[in-house]
């Protein structure tokens, strides 16, 4: 009975690798060829149709069929086959959204035109040995306002539905505070900063968490920040009760939204489904023949939810989490 165990759980490890390796193809074809893109991804690796469908169905391709994949996309062959980048590799599908398209275009044209890598050598390295011109220091920002403050809201406080804030209505999560001096029940400090799956010390700022008298008797949870009020009017925080959603999200941070900032593809999001008790944050992989596809960090697995069923969806802008 022991060994039947183990070989079953063999066998579940094995096809788990399995559909995680397909996973990542998927998502490496959609990156580089858009949702509807498999009969040509299957021509450029040489393939047919239906042997590219297998492996994106969990049939592990062949050994030069992986190699082909890596060097039509320009990803690296070690996260294709384990989800983990190797030491000094550049895995497209995860780096910042701005810059996936960037790299996915060197890659195609490095693919169909080998004789540039030469010049575009040179120029990397004359990039890398030009100095940056430094930036111009901070200005100097008035004390924060009433109007400095986002609210924190938990997720099951946020609305079915809103409207997207207009100069006459200037949006749904306006604070009630009271005229003249701001009455502060409890202050700490948190961190912000955009999101990542990994957060070094030069990428976080601290900002000021507050605990506010609302001029309605209530108590109000926000963010003071002139920065991201000024450049976000209608941002609001939404906190993350799980961790679905580690490493970028941990149980506990909050993430700063702004209505009428809809979800971007590879960002992610914080959106709300019908006959769901509260809002979700995942991954927006985008919309394949009226389906959305929502990713979740933890464990890698991607959610399909009819494009109908999604009332709302906004891009996470920032992530805050408890000061160290």
């Amino acid at each position: 009975m022991r060994e039947e165990l183990a070989a079953a759980e063999a066998r579940c490890t094995v096809n788990g690798a399995e559909q995680a390796l397909a996973r990542r193809l998927r998502e490496l074809r959609r990156r580089h060829f858009g949702p509807r893109g498999k009969e040509r991804f299957a021509q450029r690796l040489g393939v047919s149709a239906e042997d590219y469908d297998r492996y994106e169905r969990g049939t592990v391709p062949p050994g030069d069929i992986l190699v082909r994949i890596c060097e039509v996309t320009g990803e690296d062959l070690q996260w294709l086959l384990t989800g983990v980048s190797g030491r000094g590799t550049v895995v497209i599908a995860g780096t910042r959204g701005r810059h996936q398209d960037l790299l996915a275009r060197l890659a195609r044209l490095l693919d169909e035109r080998p004789q540039v890598a030469a010049p575009v050598e040179a120029f990397l390295d004359l990039l890398a040995r030009t100095p940056l011109p430094q930036p111009a220091p901070a200005p100097v920002l008035p004390p924060a306002r009433h109007d400095h403050l986002i609210p924190i809201f938990d997720p099951e406080e946020l609305p079915a539905a809103w409207t997207t804030p207009t100069d006459d209505a200037p949006g749904p999560f306006r604070l009630a505070l009271p005229h003249g001096d701001l009455s502060v029940a409890a202050q700490t400090a948190v961190e912000v900063a955009e999101p990542a799956m990994d957060y070094p010390a030069a990428a976080l700022r601290t900002v000021e968490l507050l605990t506010v008298d609302t001029a309605d008797g209530r108590r109000q949870c926000c963010v003071r920040s002139a920065e991201i009020a000024s450049c976000f009017p209608h941002a609001l925080g939404v906190r993350l009760p799980d961790a679905s959603m580690v490493p970028m999200f941990a149980a506990g941070d909050a993430v700063l939204v702004a209505v009428g900032v809809e979800a971007k593809v590879g960002r992610p999001a914080v959106c709300r489904v019908t006959d769901q008790p509260n809002v979700r944050c995942r991954i927006w992989l985008g919309e394949d023949e009226g389906v959305v596809r929502l990713g979740r960090l933890a464990d890698a697995e991607c959610e399909l939810v009819p494009r109908e069923h999604i009332l709302w969806s906004l891009e996470v802008l920032y992530r805050l989490a408890r000061a160290a």
